[in-house]
């Protein structure tokens, strides 16, 4: 059987404990049989050196044990601790392992956690399928209507873009950015330029409509802010409006 930290702790306590009962009982003891006061005085002082050092080098055990012990014991649940924080939910806590080298109240903080760990990686797992579910949802839903939508970050890289966009303008592709790349001139004079007023003024921008020549006709474009929690600008979404690319399509 392992000797754990409350075993030691309580075995140092009690022997501090019959020391402390056996100077007493060597000090009556010699109270009762000696008859010189000078032999008296000096076994009493003997005794009291030697009880009171035992005692002492127990109290100093106890004072730096105590914190060894705790740091090591806390060592383990802090790197724990410390890889949840980073999001880190798929540890493998061996508690067999510990189970014979801790003592049984730091394990049981350990067997908390691990079973924490279980439901969260559950949660995490239902969440994640939940998000692609309704990524994939709201992808299908912008891939057939007839109008174009393009979603750009704060730095005015694509994050998403799709397909009537892409069909109609091919110089515009995802994870491109609208502010570093160079585009022809019905972009650059009037997406980007519309893009670049949003970013700059972190407000959405009235409809705006330019002629395309290509396609003879008008194109109107239209915006939207994201805002995260705290109400700051998390991205910014465009749609065109009269691209029109898949009616034409099905008519041919």
């Amino acid at each position: 059987m392992k000797n754990t930290f409350t075993g030691k702790i309580r075995f140092l306590v009690i022997l501090l404990f019959l020391i402390t009962i056996t100077q007493t009982g060597i000090i009556f003891q010699l109270m009762d049989s000696s008859v010189d006061i000078a032999d008296l005085k000096m076994n009493i002082q003997n005794t009291l050196f030697i009880t009171v050092f035992l005692q002492f080098m127990i109290v100093i055990i106890i004072i730096f044990y105590i914190p060894v012990f705790l740091h090591k014991a806390f060592s383990e649940i802090h790197n724990i601790l410390k890889d949840i924080s980073q999001g880190i939910y798929n540890i493998d806590i061996d508690l067999d392992v510990y189970n014979r080298s801790m003592d049984k109240e730091f394990l049981a903080v350990l067997d908390s956690i691990n079973e924490m760990l279980k439901s969260v990686l559950t949660f995490d797992k239902l969440k994640k399928d939940k998000i692609v579910e309704h990524h994939n949802r709201i992808l299908a839903i912008l891939n057939l209507t007839d109008d174009g939508f393009m979603a750009l970050d704060v730095k005015g890289n694509i994050v998403y873009i799709n397909d009537i966009v892409t069909k109609t303008f091919p110089s515009i592709s995802e994870n491109q950015n609208m502010i570093e790349s160079n585009f022809p001139p019905e972009v650059e004079n009037n997406i980007k330029k519309y893009i670049l007023h949003i970013l700059k003024s972190k407000t959405k921008q009235q409809p705006q409509q330019f002629f395309m020549p290509s396609m003879k006709k008008h194109i109107s474009l239209n915006s939207a802010v994201i805002r995260d929690a705290n109400g700051q600008m998390a991205g910014v979404v465009v749609s065109f409006t009269n691209l029109g690319m898949k009616k034409k399509e099905e008519k041919e």
